[in-house]
């Protein structure tokens, strides 16, 4: 993957709904903000008629097995507060938002 933070892409968004009724609950592992990531979170937001709660968790994925280094670290705390500025201001009230 390439660098979240050097992604310069145009981000299109998709004209097909698909309203996904029976799913409350949606976690994204390993995220990091980018427009591709809140794109993501919007297109759920969007067509999630049950959503109650996102939960975002920056981060390294489960199938990395080696402890971070202080670079990961550093980027994981700078995705969470990036989390917490673009995507928090996007999910209405009434679904929970929980960052990790």
């Amino acid at each position: 993957m390439s660098s979240p933070f050097k992604a310069k892409k145009e981000c299109k968004k998709a004209a097909i709904k698909c309203p996904l009724h029976h799913l409350k609950v949606v976690k994204f592992s390993g995220f990091y903000i980018g427009l591709f990531q809140l794109e993501l979170v919007r297109y759920f937001l969007e067509n999630v008629v049950a959503l109650e709660k996102i939960i975002i968790d920056p981060g390294t994925p489960f199938f990395y097995r080696t402890p971070p280094c202080p670079s990961e670290i550093k980027h994981t705390q700078t995705s969470r507060n990036l989390a917490k500025l673009q995507v928090e201001r996007e999910v209405p009230p009434a679904i929970e938002l929980v960052i990790l």
